[in-house]
């Protein structure tokens, strides 16, 4: 068949001129010689000219003149070519987004989200996990933890006195070794007292961190020595705030506690070890075991850190230190008091990024996946819409392929059109992300480690247009292809509307379905993370902890000027005595210790069980008030509380709680005697109370003995009491009067801490708070996105389907005929979705098993619970447009 032949056949329906068809026909053989000496086969030569052949027939206005080659406009050769050619691509896709903007702004605002979120969880992952720590020679230092062989209680990364100064003395595989300790005290100053946070640092710190003071001077070599004048170094915020930023701030004395401090120098301002709480710094003198002149053996816990020799590695450091600790004579109950167990010692060398970061590093890693599973579904979410925008541009498209455009050139076309969105999105996403990092501070709890190495800088800024730049590409990937591998003939023959068929038939509706489903699998995924920590979070706040935390307030009181003993007894009993005596108050009480409170004192001694034999205890030791119990709401189990005939000259007694008794003493505590010491008589056991959680609702329950204050005025040799005040209503109102008796009985004194019990629950919960609020988001977020997307495509899959459906009608299917069959296509996919999500789910929330409590990774009536919640999304994203193809007009639908 020759070419006019074809020509022919094609203008069938239309009136052409003889001589134009004679025009066309040598043009089209000429187009398809051109395209055999290029190479190109038979069959792809008679395809180019048939696309030709097309786009005479639909662009008619052509006809009316003669066709002639019209030389091609070609961009400047070179790489300033392509540029422009690319900044002519932009220009194009902006027009294209003006005219529809509410698809662009609903676009650019699905982009922002997922790139602000992913920009803020990178910001916090680059500055908590990768960022370099500001200290000299930080790759090698490692932190220093000491324990035992069969240790029962778990302490945060500590040295103790007997290991450290054993090692300190002979160091190997270390250049230098120091210890701190982090303490609270009291201010003392014309204005009164306030309560300040300062570091214990041994003298060989600073030089181990290579840090130096803006003025002054460290601590010299022996400036631990307790019989050297103390001294004190200031950090640059508390030296302006104290001083004003004075130079004369050198030699100034400073009354902290019951001891004078000279000031010696001021740290740099970007010094802030080892937290940014710290205001000053004091010589820490690390005692020995046993000290010349002084009965008894004593165990010192604090905190270490060490620098490697070159080529040295934590593992060797640790071994060296275990042999030095091991070759210590034990100094015997005092390391069963603390560790609860006389084995060998264990040390372990961590690099101290690690160690610094190592109870968030999970939680950061799982939340950076879940905002990256957001960010896909933004973009597969986008890149569904912009399938569904080049489907209905493919006339377009191959007119502009049948002018002469090559398919490379239509395909970066898409690629800058949705690079666009990309960058759009991403300065909107820029622009949320640098107001959520301002708001981290209040976010992240207080205690976050290195929360003020987390900064917007210019590494974040750089990964965030990285991000919007990648988002950009995915969103264009699958329309590139689409337009890469579009045959153009079709596009230019069939009619304006879509293909009669419908359901998953083509190429493009196949992709669609799985983006859809792909993003109910990805909501899914996030849905049940959420939900588990959401579980997880309320069975935390419902846990047991062995009291009532409800209108309970509990302070700290630092009594420095209150003498010991028998006075500090007596001014503990007159504050107690006016509380109980205010209004609203039901009873208060004091202890030398209670639960979340940062100091715990630890007993350890033989005592003989029931079968006769005699075994090493361990356990809490607390000295109380009477009420103290009924000011906790701690119940008592058997026996009795303590009263007020238990006095110094009457029998000794003890309480234990529930797990004293059960791991000591098989369940049978009460009058079972409890051993003395040489100066204190043997203690019966009168009462069995509930057990308490110390330090988190998480916790195992851990022996404790109670002992009553009255006996023991000598046991509160500590300057810290904790109060504990039980109210009627909210006890926040019992402050002023707590304050007003403070400073009536003991000007000096310094009350802090105050809180209720509930905040401090809810502070021990901050961490698990955060988790589940930030999960939660993202998966709602996700659900909102795929319900959005879910909609949005259904929508105009309905509307290409038109033809279809009003065939259909006109042939007799009933309304509910027609929503039958979209709500059937539609849930297919959803609910494949859905079940591929789900089984992700359940390989994925492994994951989270450190941080549940009281729901299992594969909890079943979550899993349930997710997959209603996103069949009711997906039904509530069908049934609109569903409806909306059941009102067609089937002869408005034909006559189109």
């Amino acid at each position: 068949m020759t070419w006019k032949t074809r020509l022919q056949e094609a203008f069938r329906p239309h009136a052409i001129d003889s001589d134009v068809l004679e025009e066309l026909a040598q043009h089209a053989a000429a187009t398809y010689a051109a395209a055999r000496a290029e190479g190109l086969s038979p069959y792809e030569a008679e395809k180019r000219v048939e696309i030709q052949i097309q786009a005479w027939v639909h662009a008619p206005s052509l006809l009316k003149r003669r066709p002639r080659r019209v030389p091609a406009v070609e961009p400047p050769a070179g790489s300033s070519g392509l540029l422009l050619s690319i900044v002519q691509d932009a220009r194009y896709a902006l027009r294209l987004l003006r005219r529809q903007p509410a698809y662009a702004a609903l676009v650019i605002a699905t982009m922002a989200l997922g790139i602000a979120a992913t920009t803020v969880l990178g910001s916090v992952a680059y500055g908590v996990l990768l960022k370099p720590l500001p200290w000299a020679d930080a790759p090698r230092l490692v932190r220093l933890y000491e324990t035992r062989q069969g240790s029962t209680r778990r302490f945060s990364p500590m040295m103790t006195n007997i290991t450290y100064r054993a090692w300190r003395d002979s160091l190997s595989t270390l250049e230098a070794i120091g210890g701190w300790s982090a303490r609270e005290v009291t201010l003392v100053g014309q204005g009164g007292s306030e309560r300040i946070s300062v570091g214990l640092v041994t003298p060989e710190l600073f030089s181990m961190l290579d840090a130096k003071p803006a003025f002054g001077r460290a601590f010299s070599r022996d400036e631990d020595d307790p019989s050297k004048p103390p001294a004190v170094i200031l950090s640059y915020g508390f030296w302006q705030q104290r001083f004003g930023g004075r130079g004369d701030a050198l030699g100034q004395t400073l009354r902290l506690d019951k001891a004078t401090y000279t000031v010696v120098g001021v740290m740099a301002a970007d010094f802030d070890f080892p937290d940014r709480e710290t205001r000053a710094w004091i010589p820490f003198y690390i005692p020995p075991v046993i000290t010349p002149g002084k009965p008894g053996r004593s165990i010192a816990m604090f905190q270490s850190v060490g620098r490697l020799r070159a080529g040295a590695t934590p593992q060797q450091a640790a071994a060296e230190g275990t042999a030095r600790g091991r070759s210590v004579p034990d100094p015997g109950p005092v390391t069963m008091a603390v560790f609860g167990s006389n084995g060998p010692v264990e040390v372990a060398a961590v690099p101290l990024l690690e160690s610094l970061v190592s109870d968030v590093k999970p939680a950061i890693l799982i939340l950076f996946g879940a905002v990256v599973l957001l960010l896909a579904t933004a973009t597969a979410n986008v890149a569904s819409l912009q399938l569904a925008r080049a489907t209905a541009r493919r006339r377009e498209l191959a007119i502009r392929s049948a002018l002469g455009a090559e398919r490379a050139r239509l395909v970066r076309q898409t690629l800058v059109e949705n690079l666009v969105l990309g960058l759009l999105g991403g300065a909107g996403g820029i622009t949320l992300a640098a107001a959520l990092q301002r708001a981290l501070p209040a976010i992240l709890p207080a205690r976050f480690p290195r929360l003020g190495d987390i900064a917007f800088d210019w590494r974040i800024l750089l990964f965030a247009i990285a991000v919007s730049i990648a988002a950009g590409l995915g969103c264009g990937l699958l329309p590139a292809w689409n337009v890469a591998r579009n045959d153009v003939v079709p596009a230019l023959a069939e009619d304006a509307l879509a293909p009669a068929g419908g359901g998953l038939r083509t190429r493009m509706s196949r992709i669609r379905a799985a983006i859809m489903a792909g993003q109910l699998a990805i909501a899914s995924v996030l849905l049940v993370g959420a939900l588990l920590l959401v579980r997880s979070f309320v069975a935390l706040l419902h846990a047991n902890v062995g009291y009532d935390p409800l209108n309970v307030l509990t302070a700290r009181l630092i009594l420095p000027d209150a003498g010991k003993g028998l006075q500090r007894l007596e001014t503990m009993h007159q504050m107690v005595g006016g509380l109980n005596a205010t209004e609203g108050v039901r009873i208060a009480a004091f202890a030398n210790s209670m639960p979340f409170a940062p100091r715990e004192a630890l007993s350890s001694f033989p005592l003989r069980k029931h079968d006769g034999s005699t075994a090493p205890v361990q356990t809490g030791s607390r000295l109380v008030s009477g009420g103290y119990f009924s000011a906790m709401a701690q119940r008592v189990i058997e026996g009795r509380d303590f009263s007020s005939s238990d006095t110094r000259t009457s029998e000794r007694v003890a309480i234990v709680n529930r797990e004293f008794a059960r791991k000591y003493l098989d369940g049978r505590a009460l009058d079972w005697m409890l051993p003395g010491t040489s100066t204190k008589p043997d203690a019966r056991i009168v009462g069995v109370v509930e057990d308490t959680v110390r330090h988190g609702v998480t916790d195992a329950p851990q022996p404790e003995m109670y002992a009553a204050v009255d006996q023991d005025p000598d046991g509160l040799v500590d300057a810290t009491v904790n109060m504990v005040v039980r109210t009627a209503g909210d006890p926040r109102g019992t402050v002023p009067a707590l304050r007003a008796a403070a400073r009536r009985l003991a000007p000096a004194a310094a009350l802090d801490s105050i809180s209720t019990m509930q905040d401090l629950i809810g502070n021990s919960l901050a961490q698990p708070r955060l988790y589940t609020v930030l999960l939660g988001t993202f998966a709602a977020f996700a659900v909102i996105i795929a319900g959005v997307g879910l909609f949005g495509v259904l929508s105009y899959t309905v509307a290409q389907r038109s033809r279809e459906i009003g065939v259909r009608s006109a042939l007799g299917a009933r309304m509910r005929d027609i929503v039958g069959l979209v709500l059937r296509q539609s849930m297919a996919i959803a609910l494949a979705g859905i079940a591929i999500g789900l089984s992700l789910s359940a390989w994925l929330t492994r994951m989270l098993q450190k941080f549940l409590y009281g729901v299992t990774p594969h909890d079943a009536t979550t899993f349930a619970g997710v997959a209603a919640m996103l069949v009711l999304v997906a039904a509530i994203a069908t049934i609109v447009p569903a409806r909306r193809a059941a009102r067609v007009d089937p002869v408005s639908v034909l006559r189109s």
